[in-house]
């Protein structure tokens, strides 16, 4: 699915905020400690969308998948009382895995011009948040919010990344956790290891050995994720899984580790989420202190809102 993009790398600064007049800013709840929430901002858009249908502003621009995703957001703020916050974005135009993989993601389709549409409202919103935004050309949402929640983490900081994508769960770590909004289910370390019996990081030599059909990353052909994981249970990566064909049960499974060997490689290269992209971070400058509670008012009544003006947050 080809996602409407962001043109330049940037992180949206606090100063394109409306000035404050009088108390149009807000200032958050007490924190009582540090934690960073970071948003995957395509995912939760997108799921936002389809999970609602056929609301539209009073003025009859959609406005399902701003709703949608505002009240995700409202939900974290109230109940989570973030002390940072984060919102990435993809960009425009092919990212290093298109370049190495033509085939990547071609099977997604254009988005939606509905939904399209709502991109800059939903920017609108989020700078009167005053949460920034990230994205770099060339690269994924993915790849940001994988450094950044590595950045966080190295200042033992308690990261949760907000996405529905299982991709995600190779960043978790003892400060990195990932919150699915749409199943309501929190994967940390503990989980993770529990459930698939791995460690969070050898995700990618999973999907290396089955593929994954989301972003068309090809894998081994007849290995799938319960094979993938158990192979990676025994032998720990897929280093170790190619080194010990002669090894593996099932004449079948070896023929096509032998052949796809390099198909493999090229899988596991694909969906390793980049840490260390050219950003620039500041873990300061996500502060979450305040938002213009003028702009939001506004932004509300326009696009129809009513229920979230009735309950706008507000610390009295």
């Amino acid at each position: 699915m080809q996602k409407t993009s962001l043109t330049l790398a940037y992180c949206l600064k606090r100063e394109n905020v409306l000035e404050p007049t009088d108390n149009s800013i807000i200032n958050i709840y007490p924190k009582v400690s540090k934690n960073f929430f970071i948003i995957d901002g395509h995912s939760q858009l997108y799921q936002a969308y389809y999970a609602i249908i056929g609301l539209t502003t009073p003025s009859g621009q959609p406005i399902n998948a701003v709703y949608g995703f505002t009240r995700m957001l409202r939900k974290i703020v109230k109940e989570d009382k973030p002390y940072y916050m984060a919102i990435a974005f993809d960009s425009k135009g092919p990212t290093f895995r298109h370049l190495e993989y033509a085939k990547y993601k071609e099977h997604r389709k254009p988005t939606p011009d509905d939904l399209a549409s709502q991109i800059p409202l939903m920017f609108d919103l989020i700078r009167a948040y005053n949460i920034p935004i990230f994205a770099i050309k060339g690269f994924e949402a993915d790849d940001i919010i994988g450094t950044i929640s590595k950045k966080v983490s190295m200042e033992n900081i308690e990261c949760t990344i907000i996405t529905t994508d299982k991709d995600m769960d190779q960043l978790v770590d003892k400060h990195i956790k990932v919150f699915n909004p749409r199943k309501k289910e929190i994967r940390d370390i503990d989980k993770i290891r529990n459930e698939m019996g791995i460690e969070p990081k050898n995700f990618i030599d999973v999907l290396a050995l089955s593929g994954d059909s989301s972003d068309n990353i090809p894998g081994i052909p007849g290995i799938g994720l319960k094979t993938a994981l158990n192979l990676i249970r025994e032998w720990k990566s897929l280093d170790n899984v190619l080194s010990n064909i002669d090894r593996i049960k099932g004449k079948k499974k070896q023929e096509n580790l032998l052949k796809y060997a390099e198909l493999a490689r090229l899988s596991m290269r694909l969906a390793t989420i980049n840490t260390e992209v050219p950003i620039d971070f500041r873990l300061e400058s996500c502060r979450f202190t305040n938002f213009n509670n003028n702009k939001l008012n506004e932004l509300f009544t326009a696009y129809g809102f009513n229920s979230f003006l009735a309950d706008n947050h507000d610390s009295n």
